[in-house]
């Protein structure tokens, strides 16, 4: 039996972590703490799928956990219908004249042209969306009390939260190959952790100043 306590891989950085968790979103904690074991194990089967499916989920659901109330959908959602709603109005209402060169333009009717042009618009509000990356490094951002005037979230944060995020859904999924091994996934583990901890970190020293102005009001109570 292991414990956090007894695991010299439980850095400060990755004990803030955990009490972060812990405090602001408990129902992730145990699985960061598992995906923390499992990437310091021994090779085992299935441990590349098993800590990268814990950690898309932490990407998924995390912003929703902080109050994020925005709704993301996914292609897989939104085109089946739309595609269904495309080919029963074009089925229902079929052109007309089939006489004109295949290369010809052809007047279609209006309820598939709404099909069409409902596909086209929920096409474009998808590709608007924020990605899963940017989703969580603003719900982050947004989680931790910071001053008047601090400055925006650069862009390259986005991008280490995106390309991150690639690495790990990427490999969230059993294959046909079984030719995949760990292939870097510590490092990608780490700098996901940094740039968590990077996020969050003024949560830290907030309650250290707060716990200061406490510790020295009941100096002068006392």
């Amino acid at each position: 039996m292991w414990s956090v306590e007894d695991s010299p891989h439980w850095t400060s950085l990755r004990r803030e972590l955990k009490q972060w968790f812990s405090e602001r979103a408990p129902g992730f904690a145990d699985g960061y703490v598992a995906a923390v074991h499992l990437v310091h194990e021994g090779q085992f089967p299935a441990k590349v799928h098993l800590v990268c499916h814990l950690v898309r989920d932490i990407y998924r659901h995390l912003p929703s956990a902080l109050g994020d109330k925005a709704k993301k959908s996914s292609g897989r959602e939104v085109y089946p219908a739309l595609a269904a709603k495309l080919r029963d109005s074009w089925e229902t209402n079929p052109i007309q004249d089939q006489s004109l060169e295949s290369d010809s333009d052809r007047l279609v009717s209006a309820q598939v042209y709404a099909a069409a042009e409902d596909l086209v618009r929920r096409s474009r509000d998808l590709g608007e969306q924020d990605s899963v990356g940017t989703r969580l490094t603003k719900a982050l951002f947004g989680a931790v009390d910071r001053p008047l005037g601090t400055m925006p979230v650069p862009g390259w944060v986005f991008q280490a939260f995106n390309a991150e995020y690639d690495f790990f859904v990427e490999r969230a999924h059993l294959r046909a190959s079984i030719d995949q091994l760990e292939d870097g996934l510590q490092q990608h583990f780490e700098d996901f952790e940094r740039a968590f901890h990077s996020m969050v970190g003024p949560y830290f020293r907030g309650k250290e100043d707060l716990d200061a102005i406490l510790e020295e009001t009941n100096e002068k109570t006392d």
